[in-house]
């Protein structure tokens, strides 16, 4: 396997920063983008492993910082749903340019978000795995402030979660996009994983999302597991079960 540091740009001009894992000999069967979630970035233990592991089954994978994350520039509070569809958007260019074919994505908690809402604008994803993604992420500013607050950051034009400060720019855009109705528009096979003690994310919505898609999909309820799949057992069985989904669909 060779690994390979990346930038590209987005639409509104900021700098990506990727890792491209390529299969060691001549034969790619496929490709595969990781994209992580709020509070994390591409060098995540859990990509760094699924790319590794994807890499190994043929598949180029590229694990990407969404803007204003990581080592892509742009600031925190300027974090937006739209924006990191946008940088997807960008990401998926790159691929299909890379290695023209089956491109298929995996996404875990906002990153599965938003390749929901790519997969819904983009009729070419060959396959989509997501990890315990909201399917009402305009709930979660109800589930973090109290109705005070969020007036408050109207009024103010930002707040602050978990020390970081998060621009008005999110709160209007989680008023804007539809998972839900994205869902519906999914052509491609999905695979939900989603764990029925997650704090963060009902697993309701991973039963609802379920019935959204209209196509191919498995929902997999991940018994006891947590926001973060912290049981190493059931996280390496969500991990085999996503990798046999990707490479059958992508291969």
């Amino acid at each position: 396997m060779i690994l390979e540091t990346i930038s590209f740009k987005n639409s509104r001009g900021d700098t990506l920063s990727g890792v491209l894992h390529h299969p060691a000999g001549t034969k790619t069967n496929g490709a595969m983008i990781l994209c992580h979630g709020m509070e994390s970035d591409k060098n995540s233990d859990k990509l760094v492993f699924l790319s590794q592991a994807l890499a190994e089954r043929g598949l180029l994978t590229l694990r990407f910082d969404f803007a204003y994350v990581g080592e892509s520039s742009g600031r925190f509070e300027d974090i937006t749903y739209s924006g990191e569809v946008d940088d997807l958007k960008a990401a998926y260019a790159l691929m299909q340019n890379r290695q023209p074919g089956k491109t298929a994505l995996l996404g875990s908690s906002m990153g599965g978000s938003v390749a929901l809402l790519f997969a819904a604008q983009e009729p070419t994803v060959a396959a989509l795995v997501t990890v315990a993604a909201p399917l009402h992420p305009e709930n979660f500013p109800r589930r973090i402030l109290t109705r005070e607050q969020i007036h408050k950051w109207r009024e103010q034009g930002f707040t602050i979660y978990n020390g970081q400060r998060l621009n008005v720019s999110l709160l209007e855009d989680l008023q804007r996009i539809d998972v839900p109705a994205s869902a519906r528009k999914i052509n491609c096979p999905v695979l939900i994983l989603h764990g029925d003690a997650d704090e963060v994310v009902p697993v309701e919505e991973a039963y609802e999302l379920h019935g959204c898609l209209p196509n191919s999909k498995r929902l997999t309820i991940l018994r006891g597991t947590d926001h973060r799949l912290s049981d190493p057992v059931i996280l390496q069985s969500a991990i085999t079960e996503a990798l046999d989904w990707l490479t059958e669909y992508v291969s």
